[in-house]
């Protein structure tokens, strides 16, 4: 035998080791996990009907004790009924009424020494002699008179289905004077045991520790009743409570017992377990046949070497995961259809493709859930275009769709891209399943049209990108064609970034200050409000580069240098008289606070401008609540500790957690101006605006109002307990000079008559 014949040889037979292991451990795993279902069956069966059985134990002693209760009271008046002329009168109509008053006790009868009835609550049972009775005969044997003894009832409730409690009662001498007699009521307790039953096959009793029978369930099914001689049926499955559990107190230990049929309880689980050994035998022998089959095509895989190696030279122009076009080949086909298109006429167009939220999967499930996801979206994508449209994967998330011979007009070109864009949408957003787990996706195309060579590939590839991103900013899922503003806006944000980025070193910010106005109308304190002041654009206002600073991470220095310059204009007014009472708040973003040495930076501006730190305010937003509550509480203690206020801004749109509130070292909360606009005719904005500044007082904070900007709201908040304003009813933002000027007119001005008005109500 040749030596790679050898080698042939000793590969088979290790693949015929390999697939013998597999299977055994294949049967070895269904072995297991079907005992394990099987144990795990068992368990939660016994300790189902444990707690039925429980269930029934729970209603019935109280029951018990409660008849124990009836006959020990009715022993008691025995004596003073017998004292009255009518005392058999008397003595029926008291225990017919303590019958009908208590649910499932009936009849109540007294027995004399000769076994007939002397009293009872069913006088259809007056003629009955009791001496041969089961608990008359114990009674009258057992001198002992404190021992309750049960048996059947009386009269024609004998068959089994209820139980019956008597107790001696003593007669001269200690003599044997009868019996009293109380009966459960079997309706009462059949449908208890009926109502346990949750299945068709579960079966309840109540019977004595010699079997005899007292109550069982009224819907059977079978002639074997669980519980009466032990072990009757070995085949089902029982759970048992004893009455009473612990020191006798009946004459007799009642036994609870509730069943299952074992043939009907694991009935499925030994379905499952011919299926999954049929499963196991189907895949035995097809992965036997398949073995056989692989091996045999090994010597064809040789002659096809040849040509899978003429193959590789291919796959430059193929993505090795997805089997799409590359980049390479993508490029090569834009370049063909441009040359078609300029000599036909009609439009091409190019769609780029991005997944949403693709890193947060690869982040959660891993990478080969990822590439899971990438080949079924691109057969998603091959089987929305046209057999001539290309679908080609650049690298990541990232999908080109290039279609080609498009009408000859632009809008009805673009009316086709809409169309497969719009089912492209659709078809990615179904649900994927990766490896039997569900996952939802969804995507932002960008497109753009071509025809001829107007436009380059790399612009074309360009302008297919800006709308796409056009896409995601929109809300993602969404397709938006290229439109020039889009470049031109791009251009502008990239300006708007790089001189933003110059406006700290450049001293181009500047603070403009929104009076604060307390209900006497004067002025304690400000806030400050960052402006840009640029060279060329003018005073560009907060709205338009805050976003975009938080974006870049200008915001932390932008941040410090607000919080700097507020402190050195404390130093400023406090050499000025109608200046130095002032507070000014500061706003302090998320990101900002979010700083290890957020405290330090607060510490060393109010240490290095000497500022009064009690006249600093810091206003927080709510959104700082949502993770790492003890921290923020941390911070906010070790700052407080130096004498800085807090505020919360925009109190009511955030998180609102009033379990963090109570803890939160807070001064102040601002109610928001969108609660404020309608707070005269919305009642939900008034009632918000009332329990905020309830909710205030009721906690020892202040209460401000922003964007208050009629008289109407200010007279409504004042109405209400609110003391402190800012808005422009009282003034807009201002600049360092007027504010000054402001403040020093209201200082020196007596309060307007709507003021005194508004003071006297």
């Amino acid at each position: 035998m040749s030596a790679p014949q050898h080698i042939k040889n000793e590969h088979f037979f290790q693949q015929w080791l390999i697939h013998a292991m597999v299977l055994s451990a294949l049967a070895g795993f269904i072995g297991f996990t079907q005992y394990e279902e099987y144990h795990r069956i068992d368990t939660q069966e016994h300790e189902r009907l444990a707690m039925q059985a429980e269930i029934v134990e729970k209603n019935l002693t109280p029951q018990l004790k409660l008849s124990k209760r009836v006959i020990d009271s009715i022993i008691d008046e025995l004596a003073a009924w017998q004292a009255q002329d009518d005392h058999l009168r008397r003595a029926n109509h008291s225990l017919k009424v303590i019958s009908d008053a208590l649910i499932g006790i009936r009849p109540i009868l007294v027995i004399g020494p000769d076994g007939q009835v002397v009293a009872g609550s069913d006088a259809g049972l007056a003629d009955e002699n009791f001496r041969q009775n089961d608990c008359f005969q114990k009674a009258m044997r057992l001198a002992d008179p404190q021992l309750l003894h049960v048996s059947a009832p009386p009269g024609n409730t004998a068959a089994p289905g209820a139980i019956s409690l008597c107790r001696r009662i003593s007669g001269f001498q200690g003599g044997f004077g009868g019996i009293v007699m109380v009966s459960l009521a079997p309706a009462y307790f059949s449908d208890l045991l009926d109502s346990i039953r949750y299945a068709r096959d579960v079966h309840s009793s109540i019977s004595r520790e010699d079997g005899q029978l007292y109550l069982a369930s009224t819907r059977r099914t079978d002639a074997q009743m669980p519980g009466l001689p032990r072990g009757a049926d070995k085949q089902r499955m029982v759970a048992e409570r004893h009455v009473p559990s612990s020191a006798p107190l009946f004459g007799t230990t009642l036994r609870i017992a509730v069943s299952r049929d074992t043939e009907v309880l694991f009935a499925p689980w030994r379905q499952s377990l011919y299926a999954q050994s049929v499963l196991f035998g189907l895949v035995a022998i097809f992965s036997t046949l398949g073995l056989l089959i692989i091996q045999k095509r090994h010597r064809l895989r040789r002659a096809e070497r040849k040509k899978t190696e003429k193959q590789i030279q291919q796959l430059a122009f193929f993505d090795q995961l997805t089997k799409l076009p590359n980049r390479i080949l993508l490029l090569d086909r834009l370049k063909q259809a441009k040359k078609a298109s300029l000599r036909s006429g009609n439009h091409g167009a190019v769609l780029f493709i991005d997944l949403d939220n693709f890193k947060t999967l690869n982040d959660t499930l891993g990478h080969d859930m990822g590439d899971l996801l990438l080949n079924q979206v691109a057969r998603r994508l091959v089987g929305c275009v046209r057999a001539g449209d290309t679908v080609a994967r650049l690298g990541g998330d990232e999908f080109v769709v290039m279609l080609t011979d498009l009408h000859v007009n632009a809008e009805q070109a673009a009316a086709q891209v809409d169309i497969v864009g719009n089912k492209i949408l659709q078809e990615l957003s179904q649900t994927y399943w990766l490896n039997q787990v569900t996952h939802r996706s969804t995507s932002s195309i960008g497109a753009t049209l071509f025809m001829g060579n107007l436009t380059s590939i790399d612009d074309l590839l360009k302008q297919a990108d800006l709308a796409m991103y056009k896409s995601k900013a929109v809300g993602r899922n969404a397709l938006r064609f290229f439109d020039p503003a889009m470049e031109v806006a791009m251009l502008e944000r990239a300006a708007l970034e790089t001189d933003l980025r110059d406006a700290i070193p450049c001293r181009q910010l500047i603070l403009h200050y929104q009076p604060q106005i307390d209900h006497r109308g004067g002025v304690t304190g400000v806030e400050a409000l960052v402006r840009w002041q640029h060279p060329l654009r003018g005073l560009v206002p907060p709205g338009d580069f805050i976003a975009l600073a938080e974006e870049i991470g200008v915001i932390l220095p932008l941040g410090q240098w607000v919080l700097e310059t507020a402190c050195a204009q404390l130093v400023a007014w406090a050499g000025h008289p109608d200046m130095r009472h002032l507070s000014i708040a500061v706003n302090v973003s998320v990101r900002q606070f979010n700083q290890d040495d957020f405290v330090d930076q607060v510490l060393f501006a109010l240490a290095c401008s000497g500022a009064d730190p009690h006249l600093l305010k810091l206003e927080l937003t709510e959104s700082l609540l949502v993770s790492d509550v003890g921290g923020v509480i941390a911070k906010m203690s070790a700052i407080k500790a130096h004498g800085v206020g807090f505020s919360l801004d925009d109190f009511g749109t955030g998180y609102s957690s009033l379990a963090y509130l109570k803890r939160l070292p807070l001064d102040q909360l601002k109610i928001d101006k969108s609660f404020v606009r309608d707070v005269t005719h919305d009642p939900s904005d008034a009632s918000i605006a009332k329990t905020i500044i309830a909710l205030a007082r009721s906690l020892n904070i202040a209460v401000i109002a922003e964007g208050v900007e009629t008289l109407a709201q200010r007279d409504f908040l004042a109405r209400y307990g609110c003391r402190a304003y800012q808005g422009y009813f009282f003034s807009r933002p201002l600049t360092l000079m007027d504010l000054e000027k402001f403040v020093q007119r209201r200082s020196h001005a007596a309060p307007c008559d709507d003021d005194q008005r508004r003071l006297r109500s």
